[in-house]
């Protein structure tokens, strides 16, 4: 369910006479009835020449909505943060960051599948930028609704993340034993090769062999992949089980020449060793300390808008749309949130009073 439209008739009112040339009172009002017809690209550019004559936070709180609806995030949270900083109340500063929260969970959910780090950071910013809401209007619970679920949502990437991690690792393994087992193999069939034993060793390497085709096979990774296109590429371990196969067929004859080629022709086609792959990890590093970097960057802009006076109001907002409400939250979660709630608490008469919520 949409919240946010009332909004745009309410600012109407607070949009000062023009004094220049331009006129954004009837831009504000263009782009208003644009916003409301959904023709959000017509809104967009009325309000940003609105802006052009005008320093009204509800003109850049609007521009923030039309390039949410548009999928511009990163637009948006820069719109919303003007906002923030030219808010006259808190009720307006609140809604300002609970909306840029609401872009951070959208970004999140864009990258969900393809850069599982960077989706859950966006998870945390968007419950840090709830907690500003809050900060500034107690009683919102929507924004402490949408904490609750930022929260929950980066626990539940953190997990897959884990599970990922956990999965490559068994196939790290699996990796290694393949091209430990394949070496052994060449070694022992260029040692039958040599003495031109065909009898019961040769038999028990072929059995081995096998083997290891079918461990291959039960892994999956000899498998094509199916991509999101229909596309298919070949498995990691495609090649390599195939020339096992072949390795194993010329052992049963036997061909001796032909199974050792096969067996290198095996090796050589196996993935990489794992263990010799360090630089990978220290990318990833890297990444990492790029999202902590971005996550400070908003702290220092939260301190800037601070400074804004606090007086005046807002009334409607943008809300997280498909997401249910967490029926089981983490213990973690909670525990935060009971902490949370009892330094609101503590908070000196004046400031304000505790979320009324059950966390």
């Amino acid at each position: 369910m949409h919240k946010g439209w009332k909004s745009l008739f309410f600012y109407t009112a607070l949009l000062l006479a023009a004094t220049v040339s331009g006129n954004p009172k009837k831009l504000f009002a263009t782009g208003n009835k644009a916003l409301a017809e959904e023709r959000f690209e017509d809104a967009v550019n009325a309000y940003q020449e609105a802006a052009a004559y005008s320093s009204d936070a509800a003109i850049f709180y609007n521009l923030g909505i039309a390039e949410y609806r548009l999928g511009r995030f990163d637009e948006a949270v820069s719109s919303y943060e003007t906002a923030a900083a030219l808010a006259t109340t808190e009720t307006e500063r609140s809604r300002s960051w609970y909306n840029i929260g609401n872009c951070m969970v959208k970004t999140g959910e864009g990258l969900r599948e393809s850069d599982r780090a960077a989706s859950a950071n966006y998870y945390m910013q968007a419950a840090w930028f709830y907690r500003m809401a809050l900060d500034y209007d107690p009683s919102f619970t929507d924004a402490a609704y949408n904490l609750e679920v930022a929260q929950l949502l980066a626990v539940q990437v953190e997990e897959e993340i884990k599970e990922e991690q956990e999965k490559k690792q068994q196939e790290n393994e699996l990796i290694r034993y393949i091209r430990e087992k394949l070496q052994e193999l060449i070694e022992r069939q260029t040692a039958l090769k040599e003495a031109k034993n065909t009898g019961a060793q040769q038999a028990a390497l072929e059995k081995e062999t096998r083997e290891l085709a079918e461990v291959m096979e039960q892994s999956g990774l000899q498998a094509d992949i199916t991509l999101p296109d229909g596309t298919t590429v070949p498995g990691p371990l495609k090649e390599t089980w195939q020339h096992t196969l072949k390795a194993a067929e010329a052992m049963a004859v036997p061909d001796q020449p032909t199974a050792l080629a096969e067996l290198i022709a095996a090796l050589g086609s196996a993935p990489e060793d794992p263990d010799q792959q360090d630089g990978e990890s220290d990318e990833e590093s890297e990444d990492y300390e790029d999202y902590d970097m971005e996550y400070e960057e908003s702290d220092e802009d939260a301190d800037m808008y601070e400074e804004a006076d606090p007086f005046g109001d807002f009334s409607e907002y943008e809300e997280i749309r498909g997401v249910p409400p967490p029926t089981q939250t983490e213990m973690d979660i909670l525990a935060e949130e009971v902490r949370n709630m009892e330094r609101r608490k503590e908070k000196k008469a004046g400031e304000y009073k505790a979320v009324e919520k059950d966390w």
